[in-house]
């Protein structure tokens, strides 16, 4: 007797868990099969450089898919694959809207690179031109000095390169600077706004070593009309080169014998 009821202890079980499964089968199959849950609404926020039906073709979605048959994960990996998004949230709204969030990146220079001018973010990241303004207009206007040092797909270097950038900017303020070089030692060289001439700061101390070389520019300029190049980077020295190699440099001044 007591074996009976266990058996039909365990038929209700069982047919208790298949109308469950079956419910659930049921409220899948209307919830995916409904058409009032295809996605009529497809919307964009957070663009400014990127254009929205770049961005919508990038995602690969299809007007009156399932909302819940969307790939949101998917969709957001594609997204972040286009240059300029930085981030990307892609949600349901029901019954029918899918919203694309994004975060783009923002240019904080111009780079050149083989001969092509870039932009970049604080990341490192080149940036091909403006989509939104197009190739022309990309980087027209754009009030940063331009930065050369940096490499495409190089990203790691480039990053550091990036900070020193922005270390120079910092102390000697983006207006007074036409071009800064940053090699592979992380020294910055700076070209000023008003002036052709190189002037090598080194990696550190960039501020007090760009006050000292205005200090000295004018007699610079008096005395060696022909210089290319004024080196900073030694201390309580400052040699001038009148051709961009070192058979052509003479020290101007040194804190010992305070010539010039």
């Amino acid at each position: 007797m007591t074996k009976l009821i266990r058996i039909a202890q365990i038929a209700a079980v069982v047919s208790a868990l298949s109308l469950t499964g079956w419910a659930g089968y049921s409220a899948i199959v209307y919830l995916t099969m409904e058409p009032c849950f295809e996605v009529k609404k497809f919307s964009v926020s957070g663009l400014k450089h990127i254009d929205e039906n770049q961005l919508l073709a990038k995602a690969g979605f299809e007007a009156g898919t399932n909302v819940f048959r969307v790939n949101l994960q998917a969709i957001r990996e594609r997204v972040e694959q286009l240059q300029w998004v930085q981030h990307a949230m892609v949600e349901r709204v029901f019954p029918d809207q899918i919203i694309i969030k994004v975060i783009e990146r923002e240019p904080i220079g111009l780079a050149r690179i083989r001969g092509e001018i870039y932009q970049f973010d604080v990341e490192g990241k080149i940036l091909d031109s403006d989509p939104a303004r197009g190739w022309a207009g990309g980087w027209a206007g754009l009030n940063f000095p331009i930065l050369d040092g940096l490499r495409l797909g190089d990203f790691k270097e480039n990053l550091t390169k990036v900070a020193s950038y922005r270390k120079v900017l910092q102390d000697l303020g983006q207006n007074s600077l036409s071009e800064i070089h940053i090699n592979d030692a992380g020294e910055a060289t700076v070209v000023s706004a008003s002036d052709p001439v190189l002037v090598n700061l080194g990696k550190i101390d960039f501020r007090n070593r760009w006050i000292k070389y205005l200090q000295l520019k004018p007699q610079i300029q008096r005395r060696y009309p022909l210089a290319v190049r004024v080196d900073l980077r030694f201390k309580n020295q400052v040699i001038v080169r009148m051709k961009d190699d070192d058979a052509g440099q003479t020290i101007v001044w040194d804190g010992k014998k305070n010539t010039l």
